[in-house]
Protein backbone atom coordinates (compact mmCIF):
# COMPACT_ATOMS: atom_id res chain seq x y z
CA UNK A 1 0.00 0.00 0.00
CA UNK A 2 1.36 3.50 -0.97
CA UNK A 3 -0.30 6.45 0.83
CA UNK A 4 -0.11 10.01 -0.69
CA UNK A 5 -1.02 13.46 0.80
CA UNK A 6 -2.67 15.78 -1.82
CA UNK A 7 -3.40 19.19 -0.95
CA UNK A 8 -5.13 17.90 2.40
CA UNK A 9 -6.85 14.95 0.83
CA UNK A 10 -5.84 11.88 2.10
CA UNK A 11 -4.93 9.31 -0.59
CA UNK A 12 -4.33 5.78 0.11
CA UNK A 13 -3.50 3.21 -2.53
CA UNK A 14 -4.07 -0.44 -3.19
CA UNK A 15 -2.06 -1.33 -6.32
CA UNK A 16 -4.23 -4.67 -6.59
CA UNK A 17 -7.53 -5.73 -5.77
CA UNK A 18 -8.86 -9.46 -6.49
CA UNK A 19 -12.62 -7.92 -6.42
CA UNK A 20 -13.70 -6.21 -8.87
CA UNK A 21 -15.15 -3.14 -7.86
CA UNK A 22 -17.04 -1.93 -10.66
CA UNK A 23 -19.33 -3.85 -13.37
CA UNK A 24 -15.85 -5.00 -15.38
CA UNK A 25 -15.69 -5.22 -19.13
CA UNK A 26 -19.43 -4.52 -19.86
CA UNK A 27 -19.20 -1.35 -17.85
CA UNK A 28 -19.66 0.82 -21.14
CA UNK A 29 -22.40 -1.47 -22.50
CA UNK A 30 -24.79 -1.69 -19.47
CA UNK A 31 -24.63 2.22 -19.37
CA UNK A 32 -25.84 2.83 -22.53
CA UNK A 33 -28.57 -0.46 -22.66
CA UNK A 34 -29.79 1.03 -19.35
CA UNK A 35 -30.42 4.88 -19.97
CA UNK A 36 -33.77 4.18 -21.61
CA UNK A 37 -34.89 1.87 -18.41
CA UNK A 38 -33.63 4.72 -15.78
CA UNK A 39 -36.87 4.71 -13.95
CA UNK A 40 -38.16 1.45 -14.52
CA UNK A 41 -35.55 -1.11 -14.70
CA UNK A 42 -35.87 -3.31 -11.78
CA UNK A 43 -32.40 -2.82 -9.62
CA UNK A 44 -29.82 -5.35 -9.74
CA UNK A 45 -27.26 -4.60 -6.59
CA UNK A 46 -23.59 -4.96 -6.94
CA UNK A 47 -21.45 -5.04 -3.80
CA UNK A 48 -20.02 -1.98 -2.65
CA UNK A 49 -15.93 -1.98 -3.34
CA UNK A 50 -13.76 -2.92 -0.48
CA UNK A 51 -13.21 0.00 2.18
CA UNK A 52 -10.10 1.62 1.50
CA UNK A 53 -7.27 1.19 3.98
CA UNK A 54 -6.33 4.19 5.61
CA UNK A 55 -2.73 4.26 7.78
CA UNK A 56 -3.87 7.13 9.65
CA UNK A 57 -7.18 6.18 12.21
CA UNK A 58 -7.52 9.84 12.54
CA UNK A 59 -7.98 10.52 8.30
CA UNK A 60 -11.66 10.73 8.82
CA UNK A 61 -11.23 13.34 11.46
CA UNK A 62 -8.88 15.51 10.17
CA UNK A 63 -10.38 15.44 6.02
CA UNK A 64 -13.63 15.20 4.68
CA UNK A 65 -12.81 13.85 1.93
CA UNK A 66 -10.32 11.18 0.99
CA UNK A 67 -9.48 9.34 -2.27
CA UNK A 68 -8.38 5.90 -2.84
CA UNK A 69 -7.63 4.37 -6.20
CA UNK A 70 -7.47 0.69 -7.28
CA UNK A 71 -6.43 -1.72 -10.30
CA UNK A 72 -9.91 -2.68 -11.69
CA UNK A 73 -10.19 -6.52 -12.82
CA UNK A 74 -10.51 -5.48 -16.54
CA UNK A 75 -7.22 -3.91 -16.08
CA UNK A 76 -8.14 -0.12 -15.45
CA UNK A 77 -7.75 2.45 -13.32
CA UNK A 78 -10.13 3.50 -10.63
CA UNK A 79 -10.65 5.94 -7.89
CA UNK A 80 -13.09 5.94 -5.39
CA UNK A 81 -13.89 9.27 -3.33
CA UNK A 82 -15.26 9.05 0.06
CA UNK A 83 -17.01 11.27 2.25
CA UNK A 84 -16.30 10.61 6.07
CA UNK A 85 -15.07 7.36 5.01
CA UNK A 86 -18.43 6.74 2.90
CA UNK A 87 -17.70 6.15 -0.58
CA UNK A 88 -19.83 8.55 -2.88
CA UNK A 89 -18.08 8.40 -6.19
CA UNK A 90 -16.10 6.41 -8.74
CA UNK A 91 -13.91 7.60 -11.17
CA UNK A 92 -13.32 5.17 -13.74
CA UNK A 93 -9.77 5.87 -16.09
CA UNK A 94 -7.48 3.65 -18.61
CA UNK A 95 -5.03 1.31 -18.40
CA UNK A 96 -2.66 3.42 -19.62
CA UNK A 97 -3.58 5.60 -16.33
CA UNK A 98 -2.59 2.11 -14.40
CA UNK A 99 0.52 1.44 -16.25
CA UNK A 100 1.80 4.38 -15.37
CA UNK A 101 0.84 4.23 -11.60
CA UNK A 102 2.07 0.89 -11.17
CA UNK A 103 5.90 2.68 -12.80
CA UNK A 104 5.18 5.36 -10.05
CA UNK A 105 4.44 8.23 -12.38
CA UNK A 106 0.65 8.69 -11.73
CA UNK A 107 -0.89 10.35 -14.72
CA UNK A 108 -2.60 13.51 -12.95
CA UNK A 109 -4.21 15.61 -16.05
CA UNK A 110 -7.46 16.98 -15.83
CA UNK A 111 -9.13 13.88 -17.86
CA UNK A 112 -7.64 11.72 -15.68
CA UNK A 113 -9.43 9.92 -13.01
CA UNK A 114 -7.53 11.05 -10.47
CA UNK A 115 -7.56 14.15 -12.00
CA UNK A 116 -11.16 14.23 -11.79
CA UNK A 117 -11.36 13.12 -8.62
CA UNK A 118 -8.64 15.46 -6.97
CA UNK A 119 -10.97 18.42 -8.54
CA UNK A 120 -14.09 17.10 -7.66
CA UNK A 121 -13.13 16.81 -4.04
CA UNK A 122 -11.70 19.85 -3.70
CA UNK A 123 -14.54 21.52 -4.94
CA UNK A 124 -16.44 19.54 -2.16
CA UNK A 125 -14.19 21.06 0.24
CA UNK A 126 -14.20 24.62 -0.45
CA UNK A 127 -18.37 24.62 -0.52
CA UNK A 128 -18.52 23.24 3.14
CA UNK A 129 -16.05 25.77 4.27
CA UNK A 130 -18.85 28.16 3.07
CA UNK A 131 -20.46 29.77 5.80
CA UNK A 132 -23.59 29.89 3.93
CA UNK A 133 -23.37 26.32 2.40
CA UNK A 134 -27.21 24.65 2.86
CA UNK A 135 -26.84 20.90 1.44
CA UNK A 136 -30.75 21.30 0.65
CA UNK A 137 -29.37 23.30 -2.48
CA UNK A 138 -27.96 19.80 -3.45
CA UNK A 139 -30.30 18.50 -6.50
CA UNK A 140 -29.66 15.81 -9.16
CA UNK A 141 -31.52 16.33 -12.88
CA UNK A 142 -30.84 14.95 -16.24
CA UNK A 143 -28.22 16.20 -18.73
CA UNK A 144 -28.15 17.55 -21.64
CA UNK A 145 -29.35 15.00 -24.08
CA UNK A 146 -30.73 12.83 -21.70
CA UNK A 147 -27.31 11.10 -21.90
CA UNK A 148 -26.27 11.68 -18.53
CA UNK A 149 -27.24 12.93 -15.35
CA UNK A 150 -26.11 15.73 -13.55
CA UNK A 151 -25.65 17.08 -9.34
CA UNK A 152 -25.31 20.32 -8.99
CA UNK A 153 -25.50 22.86 -5.94
CA UNK A 154 -27.00 26.76 -6.52
CA UNK A 155 -26.97 25.13 -10.40
CA UNK A 156 -22.89 24.96 -10.62
CA UNK A 157 -22.78 21.44 -11.43
CA UNK A 158 -20.44 19.28 -9.10
CA UNK A 159 -20.40 15.96 -10.28
CA UNK A 160 -22.00 14.56 -14.21
CA UNK A 161 -22.62 10.54 -13.73
CA UNK A 162 -21.79 8.61 -17.23
CA UNK A 163 -19.83 6.06 -18.11
CA UNK A 164 -16.63 7.48 -16.66
CA UNK A 165 -18.31 8.83 -13.35
CA UNK A 166 -20.59 6.62 -11.40
CA UNK A 167 -21.84 5.49 -8.30
CA UNK A 168 -20.21 2.50 -6.43
CA UNK A 169 -21.45 -0.61 -6.33
CA UNK A 170 -24.21 0.62 -8.92
CA UNK A 171 -27.04 -0.57 -10.14
CA UNK A 172 -29.13 -1.11 -13.60
CA UNK A 173 -31.07 1.67 -12.85
CA UNK A 174 -28.99 4.99 -13.70
CA UNK A 175 -31.50 7.57 -12.51
CA UNK A 176 -31.98 5.64 -8.63
CA UNK A 177 -28.16 5.39 -8.92
CA UNK A 178 -28.01 9.80 -9.46
CA UNK A 179 -30.83 10.14 -6.33
CA UNK A 180 -28.65 7.83 -4.12
CA UNK A 181 -25.44 9.67 -4.92
CA UNK A 182 -27.05 13.07 -4.39
CA UNK A 183 -28.84 11.73 -1.42
CA UNK A 184 -25.13 10.55 -0.22
CA UNK A 185 -24.24 13.85 -0.32
CA UNK A 186 -26.76 15.75 1.01
CA UNK A 187 -26.40 13.83 4.40
CA UNK A 188 -22.74 14.07 4.53
CA UNK A 189 -22.37 17.60 3.60
CA UNK A 190 -24.94 18.84 5.65
CA UNK A 191 -27.49 16.22 7.26
CA UNK A 192 -30.29 17.54 4.86
CA UNK A 193 -33.24 14.88 4.09
CA UNK A 194 -33.18 12.62 1.24
CA UNK A 195 -34.74 13.68 -2.17
CA UNK A 196 -37.71 11.73 -3.02
CA UNK A 197 -37.48 12.17 -6.62
CA UNK A 198 -35.00 14.38 -9.66
CA UNK A 199 -35.58 17.63 -10.65
CA UNK A 200 -36.68 18.55 -13.62
CA UNK A 201 -34.81 19.11 -16.51
CA UNK A 202 -34.80 22.60 -16.52
CA UNK A 203 -35.96 24.67 -13.19
CA UNK A 204 -39.59 25.95 -13.54
CA UNK A 205 -38.53 29.04 -12.20
CA UNK A 206 -35.25 30.81 -12.78
CA UNK A 207 -34.23 33.57 -9.82
CA UNK A 208 -31.06 34.53 -8.63
CA UNK A 209 -29.76 33.95 -5.34
CA UNK A 210 -30.86 36.70 -4.00
CA UNK A 211 -34.41 36.56 -5.77
CA UNK A 212 -33.64 38.88 -8.68
CA UNK A 213 -34.20 37.86 -12.07
CA UNK A 214 -31.44 35.65 -13.84
CA UNK A 215 -30.48 37.69 -16.62
CA UNK A 216 -29.01 36.34 -20.16
CA UNK A 217 -26.05 38.11 -21.18
CA UNK A 218 -24.75 37.69 -24.66
CA UNK A 219 -22.92 33.87 -25.24
CA UNK A 220 -19.67 34.00 -26.72
CA UNK A 221 -16.02 32.38 -26.57
CA UNK A 222 -14.75 31.64 -23.14
CA UNK A 223 -11.09 31.10 -22.20
CA UNK A 224 -9.01 30.61 -18.65
CA UNK A 225 -6.43 31.98 -17.16
CA UNK A 226 -3.36 30.73 -14.40
CA UNK A 227 -0.10 29.61 -13.81
CA UNK A 228 1.37 32.43 -14.83
CA UNK A 229 -0.95 35.07 -12.67
CA UNK A 230 -1.28 33.47 -9.96
CA UNK A 231 -0.10 35.21 -6.80
CA UNK A 232 -0.43 38.76 -8.61
CA UNK A 233 -3.36 41.39 -7.91
CA UNK A 234 -6.31 41.37 -9.88
CA UNK A 235 -8.33 44.68 -11.02
CA UNK A 236 -9.93 44.56 -7.64
CA UNK A 237 -6.91 44.68 -5.29
CA UNK A 238 -7.17 41.09 -4.05
CA UNK A 239 -4.55 38.31 -5.38
CA UNK A 240 -5.08 36.03 -7.92
CA UNK A 241 -5.94 32.29 -6.91
CA UNK A 242 -5.79 29.68 -10.05
CA UNK A 243 -7.81 27.30 -7.92
CA UNK A 244 -10.58 29.89 -6.60
CA UNK A 245 -13.60 29.71 -8.31
CA UNK A 246 -13.17 33.52 -10.54
CA UNK A 247 -13.02 34.98 -13.50
CA UNK A 248 -12.59 38.04 -15.32
CA UNK A 249 -14.91 40.40 -17.35
CA UNK A 250 -14.74 43.43 -19.02
CA UNK A 251 -17.45 45.61 -17.45
CA UNK A 252 -19.64 43.52 -14.82
CA UNK A 253 -19.11 45.15 -11.30
CA UNK A 254 -16.65 43.22 -8.84
CA UNK A 255 -18.53 40.56 -7.06
CA UNK A 256 -20.97 39.93 -9.32
CA UNK A 257 -21.49 35.93 -9.64
CA UNK A 258 -22.26 34.50 -12.80
CA UNK A 259 -22.95 31.24 -13.91
CA UNK A 260 -21.24 29.99 -17.03
CA UNK A 261 -22.69 27.68 -19.11
CA UNK A 262 -19.97 25.51 -21.58
CA UNK A 263 -22.56 25.26 -24.59
CA UNK A 264 -20.93 21.74 -25.93
CA UNK A 265 -21.64 19.74 -22.94
CA UNK A 266 -24.25 21.41 -20.67
CA UNK A 267 -21.93 21.56 -17.54
CA UNK A 268 -22.06 24.97 -15.15
CA UNK A 269 -20.03 26.26 -12.70
CA UNK A 270 -20.84 29.39 -10.98
CA UNK A 271 -17.78 32.09 -10.99
CA UNK A 272 -17.33 35.24 -9.18
CA UNK A 273 -15.73 38.24 -10.98
CA UNK A 274 -12.82 39.85 -9.71
CA UNK A 275 -10.37 40.98 -12.70
CA UNK A 276 -10.75 42.54 -15.80
CA UNK A 277 -10.38 40.89 -19.50
CA UNK A 278 -10.54 38.94 -21.95
CA UNK A 279 -9.39 41.35 -23.86
CA UNK A 280 -8.84 39.11 -26.95
CA UNK A 281 -11.46 40.18 -29.84
CA UNK A 282 -14.94 37.48 -29.65
CA UNK A 283 -14.03 36.35 -26.14
CA UNK A 284 -16.24 37.27 -23.25
CA UNK A 285 -14.89 35.85 -20.05
CA UNK A 286 -11.63 34.48 -18.57
CA UNK A 287 -11.70 31.68 -16.29
CA UNK A 288 -9.67 30.69 -13.56
CA UNK A 289 -7.73 27.61 -14.06
CA UNK A 290 -10.31 25.26 -11.49
CA UNK A 291 -13.17 26.95 -13.67
CA UNK A 292 -11.89 26.22 -16.88
CA UNK A 293 -11.37 22.68 -15.45
CA UNK A 294 -14.89 21.89 -13.93
CA UNK A 295 -16.93 22.45 -17.38
CA UNK A 296 -14.59 20.89 -19.65
CA UNK A 297 -12.57 24.30 -20.58
CA UNK A 298 -9.15 23.92 -19.69
CA UNK A 299 -8.21 20.86 -22.03
CA UNK A 300 -9.67 22.36 -25.29
CA UNK A 301 -8.36 26.33 -24.34
CA UNK A 302 -11.55 28.16 -25.76
CA UNK A 303 -15.25 27.20 -25.84
CA UNK A 304 -18.20 28.53 -26.91
CA UNK A 305 -20.31 29.58 -23.08
CA UNK A 306 -23.68 31.39 -22.11
CA UNK A 307 -23.37 33.67 -19.17
CA UNK A 308 -26.26 34.15 -16.80
CA UNK A 309 -26.05 36.80 -14.19
CA UNK A 310 -26.89 35.23 -10.24
CA UNK A 311 -26.40 38.63 -8.36
CA UNK A 312 -24.51 42.13 -8.31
Amino acid sequence: MKKFFVKGLTLSVLTALSTPLLLGNSQQALWASSLEAATTSPTITTADPAPAKVLDPRASEKNLTSLASFAQADGRFAVILRLRDIPVITFLGSTAELTAFSAGQPLVTTDSAMGRAQAVAKQLEQLAQQPDFDAQAIQVRRGPGKTNYQISYQQQVLVTLDGQTFLPGQTRNLGQNALQMANRLRRLLGDAPPLAQIAPTQPQTLVGQAGSSIRRLKSGVASWYGPGFHGRRTANGERFNQNDLTAAHRSLPFGTRVRVTNLRNGQSVVVRINDRGPFSQGRVIDLSTQAARLIGVHSSGVAPVALDILSQ
